[in-house]
């Protein structure tokens, strides 16, 4: 499809998005990342934040976790750890994710494998408050 690039997102569970997109723009530990048709291949190291894509000249909002895209001439693809549109995202429950995480990161004995999963947690909650506030 001329002027498209195909767009993947998988989370653990399931895929949330698979088909053509006019344009991608993806929340990178460096900036956005801005993909278009024909983009040169890379691997880009995702932070949790707002992933943009356009669909029939509609852009579609969803706040992503963590994660990996891999993009060529042709395809985009990424994996999250977790995703939400701004339909999805109920504020009470992911201020108390929030909290949860904060409590949880501000234990001193937490171990390491636990305060990372803390700080995910916390990261992908702040970008959901962050995109429902932002697009209501």
């Amino acid at each position: 499809m001329a002027g498209h690039i195909h767009l993947r997102i998988v989370t653990p569970e399931g895929s949330i998005y698979d088909g053509p997109v006019e344009e991608v723009l993806l929340p990178g530990f460096t900036g956005e990342d801005g993909i278009l048709p024909i983009h040169a291949a890379m691997m880009s190291e995702l932070q949790a934040g707002e992933l943009r894509y356009r669909v029939d000249g509609k852009t579609e909002f969803l706040a992503i976790g963590e994660g990996f895209a891999e993009i060529d001439q042709e395809h985009v693809y990424v994996l999250t750890d977790g995703a939400a549109a701004v339909d999805d995202i109920d504020e009470a429950k992911v201020q108390e994710a929030i909290d949860r995480a904060q409590a949880a990161l501000a234990d001193t004995n937490l171990a390491k494998d636990d305060f990372e999963a803390a700080q995910s947690a916390l990261a992908r909650s702040v970008a959901q408050l962050n995109l429902k506030r932002r697009r209501r």
